[in-house]
């Protein structure tokens, strides 16, 4: 449990695994999901190394699965900085664990030896796609813009992440812009997308909101995944 005397850190630390299969000529499907805050970038890292096993994974199932740094340094130039783990199971999905920072708004703090944050967050995530695609692709820049303790709040920012009053970026400012309606989750463009825009130049916008989900129902998310 959190502690009322505890100093809260200025920043935490966001586990976020992303999942994508082949869907033959579709291109590729992904998923999003936060497994867990955390207080110190070390213990997010343990916790990204642990993450798939700990989601019932066996080391068999996976005919690449690298955590070395000086190799992920190498695959981040197109699959995304802060990645810990890269691995590729035998059927082909791919699972990419990154580690992503932001400024610890909620005043976040946490007893547990582990540092994982214990409460549930619903987290709004952006993912930038520097090219013109109705398909979601591997993420190039994925990042949490926020974290909420409620779907309501998340859902309300998650709105506006794309738009500025102030700089006159408006709907229009895009080629195409979609929102999912007041009693929606999705806009149709992946799981949790709440808007998905293009920009002029052909960048395509993914705004997701996600909650925190414990390893075992990730888990069993993704078995039902890979069999649709």
């Amino acid at each position: 449990m959190a502690q009322e005397n505890q100093v809260a850190p200025e920043f935490v630390y966001h586990v976020i695994l992303m999942m994508s299969q082949s869907k033959g000529s579709s291109g590729q499907n992904e998923k999003i999901r936060i497994l867990g805050t955390y207080t110190s970038v070390g213990k997010a890292k343990d916790a990204a190394h642990r993450s798939l096993f700990e989601s019932g994974y066996e080391r068999a199932w996976f005919s690449t699965f690298e955590t070395n740094p000086e190799v992920l340094e190498e695959f981040s130039v197109c699959q995304g900085v802060g990645l810990a783990l890269y691995a590729i199971a035998t059927d082909g999905t791919v699972f990419r664990v990154r580690i992503t920072t932001s400024p610890n708004t909620l005043r976040l703090t946490t007893d547990n030896e582990d540092g994982r944050i214990p409460i549930s967050l619903y987290y709004v995530v952006q993912t930038n796609v520097p090219y013109c695609t109705h398909e979601r692709k591997p993420a190039h820049d994925t990042n949490v813009e926020g974290m909420f303790k409620s779907y309501a709040e998340a859902r309300k920012f998650a709105s506006t992440l794309l738009l500025s009053e102030e700089d006159g970026i408006t709907v229009s400012s895009y080629k195409d812009y979609c929102e999912a309606g007041p009693n929606e989750k999705d806009c149709e463009y992946g799981d949790n997308v709440i808007v998905h825009a293009i920009g002029e130049s052909g960048e395509n916008y993914f705004v997701s909101v996600v909650m925190c989900q414990e390893l075992e129902s990730v888990r069993l998310a993704e078995a039902s995944f890979r069999m649709s």
